[in-house]
């Protein structure tokens, strides 16, 4: 499929190595994008920085200097989030910038331990986490890992999820590679459901299943719910071990977009996980997407940096899904979610079929949601129009307009049409609510249709009829608050015209009607009135009583009478209009110092009809109830009971007795008492505890003793007059359990525990026998508390009861009843009670109870105390427990008991960890022949263990010297060489330590201890077989110096095993300095071949110093790497004749002619000079030497020089030496020579040059003879045959072709002999 017509496509956004990044942070963990809108990139070389790219200007990245851990853009602002880890801890410091600002916004550093969200599931071990998402509402989170592969198929990744629920607390573990949430409006439910989408492929029994899923998180009790969906994800064969890394849900089209390692998309619709497409995106593994939001795509990025965009092609899916997938429900359906083009023919089509079928709700949903509006149209409207209206059912015109409605807003040809409908049935309210909440398109023809009409001017009317009649003003007030919409005149202002015209009593009647439901927004319209009445200072009080009393303003009112001396309106107003409120008119006289005797005449003027409880609350306040006794006691003697009201300090007394005695300890303490004793008829408990509130104990005790309340008389007793033994007597007297329980607790508290445990036998009391328990502890009263113990285990059966009753037994030598009770039944925690008693030094009721319950090791280390140590060991053997074998056998050493301390010591020096503290108690102690001793048994065990023959070697270091090679010998493969390498060290076994070096391949530190204690350590052969297994170069260096000092005899030795390791320069130095050059003259022979200077050097100085010319010699033939001429220098003056050639032949190999040949004449060697002048190739210095010979009258030199340089010398010089000098005969040999070479020369230049004349004219026939075939050929052949080929191009059609010329001999002159003086016949 072309790319074009794709319904994704696919663009490549930017690359990242374009605009700078380095491919190798182009990770995982180096790049973040949160959102569409910005990519963060984390870089570490060549230095710290952090770039940010904003996806609308990729081009142009911004750089900062910034060093983190991990870096996160904000998904919509511009605002970046750092962590980095504190430097030396492991907290993490959080700092988030505003980019644009250039300010730090917050910083934070993190705790230690961060809050925990939740647990991994155990499926999540060990895995990569790749992904962390939560829901939009943040009720549910899901956490993505992978692993490897199954053993069968590792390749294929693995993948696992672990979804949480915020609000269950719970987890559920499942295996998948990718997943995210949705939100999807299920039909029927308004409110939105939370989906999880995740993608799944696993092996099970060798098969591969790819599933995607979609299911629905916490479905809402009694609404539509989404029925969960899955569907296959097919990978191509070339894909077989691909994964999905990533999804990403397009809320703007309903799509899931499933994205794989190696680059494959699969797209699928939400609603019904139908497929809808697949391709290969990307050449490279993607490791990171995120979704594009404003467009319904995504992108994603891969290894090589492409930042990849997907998007919908509009244009072509609609298409695609109908055409190619034939999915037309699901076309139909997509289009209408993202209004989108190319499903026009099906909508229509579906629509007509509803209609069709008079299915005109559906038809009506269908054209509301019909993909960019096409069925929105007049022919719509004038389609439902002509649906005839059954009766009883709503129209389907309405039906249409409804739904329309409820999706949003009309356009003006739908609003203009709706309206005509609403004016026509004279709504036009329901147009006011559509135009406030914007539902319909505003159009000059829906202004004509809809416009107002006339509005009355309804303030003009009011002050027209106020003019005329004021109380019909009132009732037209009344009818426009009533109005729908709200009065259109304001309270206020129909309030100030009633007022103005002093209308008072009409005003009040309107304020109290409309003002009736009392509105906190009618407050200030209340307060206003009220003030108003108040200046009015009217005569006539009752309109402002009417107000205030309707408005709770009592005590505004109480204040203006008192003060206006309006006092009989008072007395009307509490008698008449409102009694309930004469507790409030009360106080505001006492505030406003009102004469007692006035409010106390206008109490009793009320009598009954008052109520007394907020009337005694509010003179209390004022701390004036002394003026209520009088009426409180006319009350009483008349008998009145009524009832006193709720919620009051008073609340539950139950008659006019109780408020008397009750306002008496309020106001006359001095009275309480004749009130109790006279009266009978008041509540008792009620007013006792009052009583104890005002301090009036003694009238309270009176009260409770009166009514038989003898716990609570007791209470006061105790807690109030303090007098304990009051209470003795007092529960002596009435003999109540509650009432001795009481007494009980009070001595109890006071420290009298005896008394106290007296008191709860006679209570038969078990409820509290904790505190006594810890009471008699501290008090140490054991006897006392067996006796209450055993009265409590006839009530209760606790294990602390009978625990303390066995620790009380102890702690009174009571062993024989413990060894009694325990027999019995019983509920003690005897483990606990044994370790108490043990832990308070109580052995021996401890072995009792240990022995009982079988803890051996408790019973052995308790043994132990007891100094009973053969039975301690006995019961460490049941015991069998590392720890107990060690407590009982530092017990017996400590007591000098060896025999059974080895017998535990095997038992616990076979455990690893506990061997070093059985040695160092053992050593500490002293006790170093025994622990030998115990570790040497130790050996034999069928469990011994690398750590006993490591002990017992460190422990033969310290005490038996003489004993620990053969130890270390015969074990070296059971040892802890380290551990005993320290040991020697310290020791200072300088032979052991080296053999533990060796064995633990540690030659340097062997060598070195060799060299620093040699008179203990030292083993010639055995140092040669460390020293060439060293890694430290310098330590073969040292070791010259060792032998050079301790064994010089020997350093040959050690040098020829370290010959191919040392530098033989640095060797010669050090021999050098210290003046030994000869002792090393052996190595140095054996390494000359190195042809090393310094060698060649040294050796040279010796056979020079040894006049050993024939060694000098050879070392100079066979080595040349050394100062010649230094060395040439020193022997030409020698007096020995052979140095002296050695030092001519040195500077003849140094290319020094003349020297060489000056020395040679000078000691008369003239063989010598001859060949030196010959090699040096040099025609002066030949014929010099010539000269020289002829000079000396050597004839004989003269001749042989003439044969030994004969290459160099020119045959005219030496005819004419010799014809000058009558040296002819000696010379004409020479001549003969020469002629006979250069005849033969000329011969044979004359030979090749005939030959090759001859080639030539062969060559120029045979090319003649070839021509002449060739035109032969070609004239026996028909027109119609190809020509010939060419020669050189090959055979033709018959196969035949010409055979390659002859090779041609060759050129040349023939080899010429080599220089020097050929063969010589005989004269």
């Amino acid at each position: 499929m072309a790319a074009a017509n794709a319904p994704i496509l696919m663009r490549e956004a930017l690359t990242l190595p374009s605009i700078g990044i380095n491919p190798q942070f182009i990770t995982f963990t180096h790049v973040t994008m949160e959102s569409d809108k910005y990519i963060c990139v984390r870089e570490t070389a060549p230095q710290n920085s952090v770039v940010i790219i904003d996806m609308n200007m990729p081009n142009q990245p911004l750089r900062r200097p910034i060093t983190a851990d991990s870096a996160l853009m904000n998904p919509n602002t511009r605002i970046l989030a750092l962590k980095a880890q504190l430097p030396g801890t492991t907290q993490d410091h959080l700092q988030i910038f505003n980019i644009e600002a250039k300010a730090k916004i917050k910083s934070h550093q993190m705790p230690e331990l961060p809050v925990k969200m939740f647990d991994r599931t155990a499926n999540l071990a060990n895995n990569q986490i790749i992904n962390y998402r939560c829901d939009p509402s943040e009720k549910w989170l899901v956490l993505i890992g992978i692993a490897p592969g199954s053993p069968e198929r590792p390749q294929l990744v693995k993948g696992n999820m672990q979804l949480y629920s915020v609000d269950q607390q719970r987890s559920q573990a499942l295996e998948a590679h990718a997943a995210s949430f949705a939100q999807f409006k299920v039909p029927g439910n308004e409110n939105p459901s939370t989906l999880i989408c995740f993608a799944t492929k696993t092996l099970n029994a060798g098969q591969v299943t790819s599933k995607l899923h979609v299911i629905e998180l916490g479905a809402q009790p009694g609404k539509p719910s989404f029925s969960k969906k899955q569907a296959d994800l097919f990978f191509p064969p070339d894909f077989a071990d691909d994964f999905p890394v990533s999804m990403q849900i397009s809320h703007k089209y309903g799509l899931i977009y499933v994205i794989t390692k190696l680059g494959l998309l699969f797209v699928y619709d939400l609603e019904t996980a139908s497929a809808v497409y697949r391709n290969r995106i990307s050449p490279d593994p993607i490791f990171l997407t995120s979704e594009a939001s404003s467009v319904g795509g995504f992108y994603a990025i891969n290894r090589r940096g492409q930042v990849l965009h997907a998007t919908v092609n509009e244009a072509t899916i609609i298409p695609f899904i109908s055409g190619q997938l034939n999915n037309l429900e699901l076309a139909v359906n997509l289009a209408k979610r993202g209004n989108l083009p190319g499903a026009e023919n099906l909508v229509v089509q579906r629509f007509q079929e509803l209609f069709a079928q008079t299915k005109y709700k559906e038809a009506a949903e269908l054209a509301a949601e019909s993909p960019q509006g096409i069925l929105r149209t007049p022919d719509t409207v004038a389609k439902f129009q002509s649906v005839p209206v059954q009766a009883g059912q709503t129209p389907p015109l309405l039906q249409y307009f409804g739904t329309l409605l409820t999706r949003g807003k009309l356009n003006a040809f739908e609003s203009l049409e709706l309206s005509r409908l609403v004016v026509n049935q004279n709504k036009k309210n329901l147009l006011e609510n559509w135009l406030a909440e914007d539902k319909l398109e505003c159009s000059e023809e829906l202004g004509d249709l809809v416009k107002v009409g006339y509005t009355p001017d309804y303030l003009f009317l009011l002050q027209t009829i106020l003019r005329s009649d004021p109380q019909g003003a009132v009732n037209f007030a009344l009818m426009m608050s009533q109005m729908e919409g709200g009065c259109p005149v304001d309270y206020n202002t129909i309030t100030d015209l009633f007022l103005q015209r002093n209308l008072i009593r009409e005003a009040t009647a309107f304020l109290l009607d409309v003002l009736k439901p009392n509105l906190p927004e009618h407050g200030y319209l209340q307060t206003k009135t009220k003030n108003f009445l108040m200046e009015a200072k009217l005569p006539d009080a009752r309109p402002l009583i009417n107000v205030c009393d309707r408005f709770g303003f009592v005590p505004d009112l109480t204040h203006y009478l008192y003060r206006n001396n309006m006092l009989r309106y008072i007395e009307g107003y509490v008698q008449k209009v409102n009694p309930a409120n004469a507790p409030l008119v009360v106080g505001q006289l006492l505030d406003d110092e009102c004469p007692e005797d006035f409010i106390k005449g206008l109490i009793l003027s009320v009598r009954s009809l008052l109520p007394v409880e907020p009337l005694v609350a509010e003179c209390e306040k004022r701390n004036r109830l002394r003026l209520l006794t009088q009426f409180l006691e006319h009350l009483v003697s008349e008998g009145s009971t009524d009832i006193v009201l709720q919620n009051s300090a008073f609340s539950g007394n139950f008659n006019l007795q109780n408020l008397l005695i009750l306002t008496a300890i309020k106001a006359d303490p001095s009275r309480v008492m004749d009130y109790i004793n006279r009266l009978d008829n008041f509540d008792g408990p009620a007013v006792g505890e009052v009583a104890v509130e005002a301090q009036l104990y003694e009238e309270a005790f009176a009260i409770f003793k009166k009514f038989n309340l003898n716990v609570q008389a007791v209470n006061v007793l105790l807690d109030n007059i303090h007098s304990i033994d009051r209470a003795v007597e007092f529960a002596f007297r009435v003999e109540e359990d509650a009432v001795w329980s009481q007494v009980a607790k009070a001595q109890l508290k006071e420290g009298l525990v005896s008394d106290a445990i007296e008191s709860f036998i006679r209570a038969e009391d078990a409820t509290h026998f904790l505190e006594v328990i810890k009471a008699a502890e501290d008090a140490d009263v054991y006897h006392d508390l067996v006796k209450y113990l055993l009265m409590v285990r006839q009530k209760v059966k606790e294990p602390k009861v009978d625990s303390e009753l066995i620790y009380a037994y102890a702690k009174i030598d009571r062993l024989s009843d413990i060894e009694e009770f325990i027999l019995v039944p019983n509920v003690a925690n005897l483990q606990n009670v044994g370790d108490r008693l043990y832990d308070e030094a109580l052995y021996e009721a401890a072995k009792i109870i240990y022995a009982f319950i079988s803890n051996w090791a408790k019973l052995a280390v308790t043994l132990v105390k007891l100094k009973q140590f053969q039975g301690a060991v006995d019961a460490a053997r049941k015991a069998n427990s590392a720890k107990t074998w060690k407590e009982v056998c530092f017990a017996c050493v400590d007591a000098e008991e060896f025999r059974l301390a080895q017998i535990c010591g095997l038992n616990v020096i076979i455990q690893v960890d506990d061997l070093e503290e059985v040695s160092e108690y053992y050593q500490n102690r002293g006790c170093f022949n025994e622990l030998i001793s115990l570790m040497e048994s130790g050996l034999g065990l069928e469990r011994a263990h690398m750590g006993i023959f490591t002990e017992l070697g460190v422990l033969y270091a310290r005490y038996r010297p003489e004993k620990l090679m053969e130890h270390i010998k015969l074990f070296s493969t059971r040892l802890n060489i380290p551990k005993l390498i320290r040991a020697c060290d310290e020791q200072q076994h300088w032979k052991e330590l080296t053999y533990l070096y060796i064995q633990y391949d540690e030659f340097d530190n062997a060598a070195t201890t060799v060299m620093n204690h040699s008179p203990e350590a030292w083993d010639h052969m055995q140092f040669k077989d460390i020293i060439v297994k060293v890694a430290n170069v310098e330590l073969y260096y040292k070791a010259v110096h060792f032998y050079l000092q301790e064994h010089p005899d020997l350093i040959n030795d050690v040098l020829n095993v370290l010959a191919l390791r040392v530098d033989h320069t640095r060797v010669v130095d050090i021999m050098r300095k210290a003046g030994q050059l000869p002792l090393v003259k052996p190595y140095m022979v054996a390494v000359q071949s190195n042809n090393v200077a310094a060698v060649n050097e040294a050796l040279n100085e010796i056979y020079l110093e040894e006049e050993d010319y024939d060694r000098l010699r050879e070392s100079i033939d066979l080595h040349d790497n050394f100062d010649q001429i230094g060395l040439a220098q020193k022997v030409e003056k020698h007096e020995l004749l052979e140095m002296r050639r050695i030092a001519a032949y040195i500077y003849k190999k140094a290319g020094r002619w003349k020297q060489s040949i000056a020395l040679s004449k000078k000691d008369n060697l003239y063989k010598d000079a001859m060949e030196t002048a010959s090699q040096s190739g040099d025609r002066e210095l030949a014929e010099e030497l010539l000269v020289y010979f002829i000079e000396q009258g050597k004839k004989e030199c003269f001749a042989s020089c003439l044969f030994v340089c004969y290459d160099l010398i020119r045959a005219d010089v030496a005819l004419e030496l010799a014809w000058l000098n009558n040296m002819i005969d000696f010379a004409f040999p020479y001549l003969l020579q020469f002629i006979r070479e250069y005849t033969g020369k000329v011969d044979e230049l004359i030979k090749h040059k005939l030959e090759a004349q001859r080639e030539v004219k062969e060559k120029e026939a045979e090319e003649k003879e070839k021509v002449a075939q060739q035109n032969m050929y070609a004239q026996l052949l028909p027109l119609a045959l190809p020509a010939p080929p060419m020669p050189g191009m090959g055979g033709g059609a018959m196969g035949g072709g010409f055979a390659p010329p002859p090779p041609m001999g060759g050129m040349g002159m023939p080899p010429m002999p080599p220089f020097g003086m050929p063969p010589m016949g005989s004269y």
